[in-house]
């Protein structure tokens, strides 16, 4: 069956939190085809560094932030909305965010609102939706404050990632440069701080990004400086730590990785995260009471895996590695390992998600 993905691309040069200045090579967003494990680029529409989007197929329409530090000729990013009939993407309008390097985006389950998480400044931007969903010009911008112990990593607030956790109206963001979990509760149009209910993490874990289980009882955390992902179960008085298993296989220097992205597949029988430095995927087995089993270390198959996704089927695992230039195709078996199928040029991909 043919499914559809887009692909976002770093498109001029940024300066990471790490000190590293990359030079993008993208264009834009590329909207892609993928059928029995094979892709093909459809169209490319040019924006500027779209490194993370949302995608509502109700609303036809993809929500992409800009990672800058200056947009529109003001302080911060910016949000590019997209509309897409009939597998053509066109631009509609581009707001500013507030703060600067946004990195992620996500819709409110009810579909009201947008979320953004502006690293460099740490940050949330929040952008209430009209009925037809679009973005309505309005913004709430809510700053995180702080520091923790990584002197050049954490010497302020880096939001990374908003997450809504299934069946409770909350939602997670984890700051980097805190080491927190902050909680928000989710209300109409609106998402709102919950300073009570923050989750202090390991200090120098550098909390990047999670995500739930269906039914909401597991929550899974990946540390970016700590190189480790943490299982926690969530009951009525929120998160409980369970348990937290390393990327890096033994020896490894800790200081020479840094963590990106995990996934869950949609049987919910493995979950993968990914290591920038080692350049590898962890695949790991979800046990009966939630907690992860190892079961190999594969490598990304080229430099810097930042995003990679697994595709509705829950058949392939698509890794996109960021400073080779290419996008991976794996196959996943049924012991959940996976398998090389196909190595693709690709400039500076950031961010690959599917069309539900």
């Amino acid at each position: 069956m043919k499914q559809y993905f887009c692909v976002g691309t770093y498109t001029e040069p940024i300066l990471f939190g790490t000190g590293q200045i990359f030079q993008g090579k993208g264009r834009g967003i590329y909207f892609c085809s993928f059928e029995d494990g094979k892709m093909e680029v459809l169209q490319c529409l040019e924006l500027t560094n779209p490194s993370y989007f949302c995608v509502d197929s109700g609303y036809k329409k993809i929500y992409a932030v800009n990672e800058t530090k200056e947009y529109q000729g003001e302080f911060g990013g910016g949000v590019t909305q997209v509309s897409f009939q009939d597998g053509i993407l066109r631009k509609e309008f581009s707001v500013n965010t507030g703060g600067t390097d946004p990195c992620h985006i996500e819709m409110a389950p009810d579909r009201s609102f947008l979320s953004v998480a502006n690293f460099a400044s740490g940050s949330v931007s929040v952008f209430p939706l009209d009925q037809d969903g679009n973005m309505t010009g309005e913004r709430r911008l809510f700053r995180h404050e702080g520091s923790s112990v990584h002197p050049v990593r954490q010497k302020g607030p880096h939001a990374h990632g908003t997450v809504f956790q299934n069946g409770k109206k909350r939602m997670l963001v984890p700051d980097l440069g805190i080491d927190k979990i902050k909680v928000y509760a989710v209300e109409p149009s609106c998402a709102l701080p919950v300073p009570e209910e923050d989750i202090v993490t390991e200090p120098g874990s550098g909390p990047r990004f999670g995500t739930f289980s269906e039914n909401g009882r597991d929550f899974y955390l990946i540390h970016e400086l700590a190189s480790s992902v943490a299982h926690y179960r969530c009951e009525e008085g929120g998160l409980v730590f369970r348990q937290k298993v390393s990327t890096l296989p033994e020896g490894f220097p800790a200081e020479n990785n840094i963590c990106s992205d995990l996934h869950l597949t949609p049987d919910e029988r493995y979950l993968y995260a990914s290591n920038r430095g080692h350049d590898s995927i962890c695949c790991f087995r979800v046990k009966k009471n939630g907690d992860l089993e190892l079961i190999e270390r594969v490598s990304s198959g080229g430099k810097t895996p930042r995003n990679f996704c697994v595709d509705p089927s829950g058949r392939y695992v698509l890794a996109g590695n960021q400073d080779s230039d290419t996008i991976v195709i794996f196959s996943i078996g049924q012991d959940g390992r996976l398998t090389e199928n196909q190595r693709l040029y690709f400039p500076s991909p950031v961010c690959i998600r599917f069309f539900s």
